[in-house]
Formats: C-alpha cells, structure tokens, sequence
C-alpha cells in the first residue's frame, strides 16, 4: 500500500514539472512549484508514517512540517511578495514555444530511463520507476531553468531542481538523517532570500526582471 502511495506520488510530481513548463506566468509557477511540494510532503508524510510504525522513528515527520513550513507556505509567499514588489509587464517569457518544450521534456524522461536502465539495483521494480521520476524532475528543473528569461522564474527552476535532488535521495535512501535534511533546508533557504534580493536589484537598475538586460553590462 504504502509503495503504490509513494509510486503515484512520485509520477505526480513528475507531472507537476511537466505542469510546470507549459505555464505561461510567473503567478503559475508559484502555485505549480506549491502542488509539487505537497506531493513531496506527502512522500514524507507517508515514509514517516511507514517508518514510524516499524522502527519507531520520527524524523520524517519532521521533515514533513517543514517541507510544508518552508516549500508550500514561505517560499511561495515570499516569491508571491517578491513579484509584487517589482516592475513586471507582461511579455513572453520563454525561449521556446510550449509544445516544443514539452518534447523536450518527454525527451529528458526517455534519457533519464534509459541512462538509470543499466545500473545494477535500480533495473527493475517501484525503486526503477520513482528514481527515474526524480532524476527526470532534475533534468525538466534545469531546462526550465534555463529556458526562462525572467529572474523569478529561474528561481522557481532551482527550487524544483532542489525537489528532483530530494525527492531522489529520499526513495533511494529511505530517509537521510535529519541533520543532512536540515541542512539541506537552510541552504536552500539561504539561496532563494539571495536570488530575491537579486531580483530587486535587476528591477531597480533595469525596471525589469528579464535576465537579458544583464547583457548591458557587459564591456
């Protein structure tokens, strides 16, 4: 039962990246980064709970409040607030078009699963399926990442590459120790408040948050 939660979830999140790209605002990736991350709090939900029960271990739910404290209240506030406070006019984001993109992106879980198809202990079974979700979420965060022009939306790549890392160290591992987990969070927290102010600072000296005035200062 418990495998069959996790494997859903995890094709959940995959499809949550997949969302993800065929948005079209900033508003959207925010609340499409936030679905994600109650699917991974819900893996950790689950985990904790399976954990709990046979070795009597907590810190999984642990992880969950603060999967839910940070990825799906704070960080998408703060983003939210972030993009309120800044110069935006609505112009087209992306590099390529939507239905290219999406291409792309079944081309990356084809190149996830084939690459992952030949390591010994993850060729077969539910392990096979959900790391290769994961490392796919990775690959659709980096290209996300890289094919939007606005400053916010490179951050909301980030954060789902961060989300493929975990998710994939998670299933893999069957839980990190909590210290690395709290780690992991701060540094990711540390991160996002970084990349924020640099939104401001692109606005106030460009009035906009597209990375392509960055060009400018070149000499």
């Amino acid at each position: 039962m418990f495998d069959f939660l996790l494997e859903t979830l995890s094709v959940l999140i995959l499809l949550s990246a997949f969302a993800l790209m065929a948005n079209k605002r900033i508003s959207s990736y925010i609340r499409t980064f936030r679905i994600q991350s109650i699917s991974i709090a819900l893996a950790a939900g689950i985990m904790g709970i399976q954990s709990s029960q046979a070795e009597g271990r907590f810190d999984f739910l642990i992880v969950c409040l603060l999967i839910v404290a940070l990825k799906v209240v704070y960080i998408p506030h703060l983003l939210h607030k972030t993009y309120a406070n800044v110069k935006y006019k609505v112009e087209k984001d992306f590099i390529l078009n939507i239905p290219i993109m999406i291409i792309i992106c079944c081309g990356l879980v084809l190149f996830s699963y084939f690459a992952l198809a030949s390591i010994e202990g993850l060729g077969q079974g539910l392990l096979n399926l959900q790391f290769v979700n994961s490392v796919s979420v990775i690959w659709i965060g980096l290209f996300f990442m890289i094919s939007r022009k606005k400053a916010i939306g490179q951050i909301i790549g980030f954060l789902v590459i961060e989300n493929g890392l975990y998710i994939a160290a998670m299933l893999s591992t069957n839980g990190m120790p909590l210290v690395v987990d709290l780690g992991i969070f701060l540094d990711m927290l540390t991160a996002v408040m970084i990349m924020g102010l640099m939104v401001f600072r692109i606005n106030d000296k460009f009035d906009s948050i597209d990375i392509d005035k960055l060009n400018h200062l070149k000499g």
